[in-house]
């Protein structure tokens, strides 16, 4: 195998002491040290050009001389030159190029992207743009960093949606380890949308939120146990989808890292809003609701603001799981509340009450269970992936670029970004078809076994759609008696 060689120039310079300090000398030697890497990194480039002409098979590639191409990169701007061919098919190809893994007009080195991104996850574009500037000696306007996150962020959007396809096709690998409880919670938040009102008279963007997790473990080993961590946490996060979709999506990614249909313990948590109510219904219905205790004493707070005696009360009830009791409660405080606001308000948290009783009662009785944790971690997840980043004055956001940020800190926030940069980036993903041709009448009424054919048809109830409709009839269909 051929080597190229990689050389640094010597380089010598004579410096005045007067008024010398160190940091005027640090930023000397950094600013020496970048010429030199972009030398250093130009003259290997022009190196392997030459070795990869002089190898070519010269009958199949014809030699139409040398181009010049300009790079971006973490040392600067390089200016280089290479040799471009034409094959027997009269395309125009360069080896150097498809040796190194150049996309087709790629002008920014993927290591100088990739820092954008994470700069672009900590804080605004301007202050990402000030941090590359004292990082590394470039300037890049915020703008050009913004455009290349989002080309960024919706490249990991279509790799995120092209593996939910694959686990829609049960083309997926479950985990070498089930886990004895697994839990997803859902909500919901919104922030400001660019140009508020206009045309369409939106102001808000909804955002969509789930995690998964397996327990919580102490989250040093030596302290307070109090602090504790989630394991084997993931994120979901997005805007495009509906509600419904993005519940979908939820499922199959607890799916596949979870093995979430063979668990024999799955709680899915909620703030008890109406969808995810209902989408638990039919996107997790192996899951027990459990309805977040925090949320529910909070509306409890604000429905009885004025009676911290009837607060104590009702939530003694609940913590006792004596629902049909609180529900009573709240009636005789609706019936004699003469104000018309708090009457409103406790008629809402009486529906709030009865709608999600099922919750409740499954949150205080495994209040009792050390084993199982109550609902609720979905809050602190939410400040951690929107509102430290997403929310703050002055900040406004259009939908693209909102989706994309958002997929870059999904992927940094489930310890995903390296393996996205060094595997998953540059791989294709082959999605199968989850349903073969239909067989015709001449096929079904040979005497041959279809046995392996029905079979290969029915793993949904095992699969992301186990909790579908049309799976529940299938179910029932097996499990009738046909009269002999």
């Amino acid at each position: 195998m051929s080597n190229i060689t990689v050389e640094f120039v010597g380089v010598k310079t004579e410096i005045p002491i007067e008024g010398l300090t160190f940091e005027a000398l640090e930023q000397m030697v950094f600013d020496i040290s970048r010429a030199q890497a972009q030398q250093a990194l130009t003259g290997a480039i022009v190196k392997y050009d030459n070795l990869l002409r002089k190898t070519r098979e010269r009958s199949l590639l014809k030699n139409l001389g040398l181009r010049k191409k300009k790079m971006q990169t973490l040392a600067g701007d390089i200016i280089y030159q290479r040799t471009l061919y034409r094959d027997k098919n009269g395309d125009k190809v360069y080896l150097l190029d498809e040796a190194l893994k150049l996309s087709r007009n790629q002008r920014m080195s993927l290591k100088l992207i990739e820092l954008f991104g994470v700069l672009a996850n900590m804080g605004p574009y301007r202050a990402a743009q000030e941090s590359l500037s004292k990082l590394t000696g470039l300037f890049r306007s915020h703008e050009n960093i913004r455009l290349n996150v989002i080309k960024e962020g919706k490249r990991i959007e279509d790799r995120r949606n092209n593996e939910i396809k694959k686990i829609k096709a049960l083309d997926y690998t479950l985990p070498q380890e089930l886990p004895e409880v697994v839990y997803t919670e859902a909500d919901a938040t919104y922030i400001r949308k660019q140009n508020r009102g206009k045309k369409s008279g939106v102001k808000h963007l909804e955002v969509k939120i789930g995690i998964g997790y397996a327990g919580k473990e102490p989250r040093y080993k030596k302290g307070s146990l109090a602090a504790q961590k989630l394991t084997r946490r993931f994120i979901l996060a997005g805007i495009k989808d509906s509600r419904n979709e993005f519940l979908d999506k939820l499922s199959c990614k607890a799916e596949e890292v979870y093995g979430l249909s063979l668990v024999q313990k799955s709680y899915f948590g909620s703030d008890g809003d109406t969808w995810l109510r209902t989408g638990r219904d039919e996107y997790f219905s192996r899951s027990k609701h459990l309805l977040c205790v925090f949320h529910l004493f909070e509306r409890l707070r604000q429905a009885f603001c004025r009676n911290r005696q009837a607060q104590a009360g009702i939530k003694k009830l609940f913590t006792l799981g004596k629902i049909d009791q609180a529900l009573e409660q709240i009636t005789l405080a609706v019936n004699t509340s003469v104000d018309e606001k708090q009457t409103e308000a406790l008629k809402d948290f009486y529906g709030y009450v009865a709608n999600n009783r099922q919750g409740i009662e499954a949150s205080m009785s495994l209040r009792l269970d050390k084993a199982v944790k109550t609902a609720g971690a979905i809050e602190p997840n939410i400040d951690k992936t929107i509102a430290h980043r997403f929310k703050g004055r002055g900040l406004s956001w259009s939908e693209d670029g909102a989706q994309a940020l958002l997929k870059i800190r999904e992927t940094i926030l489930n310890g995903e970004w390296d393996n996205w940069w060094y595997k998953q980036r540059g791989q294709k993903l082959q999605i199968k078809a989850l349903f073969k041709e239909p067989l015709t009448s001449t096929v079904m009424n040979r005497k041959q076994n279809v046995a392996p054919f029905i079979e290969a048809q029915l793993p949904c109830w095992r699969g992301p759609d186990q909790s579908k409709p049309w799976v529940g009839v299938l179910r029932r269909l097996s499990q009738a008696r046909l009269p002999a």
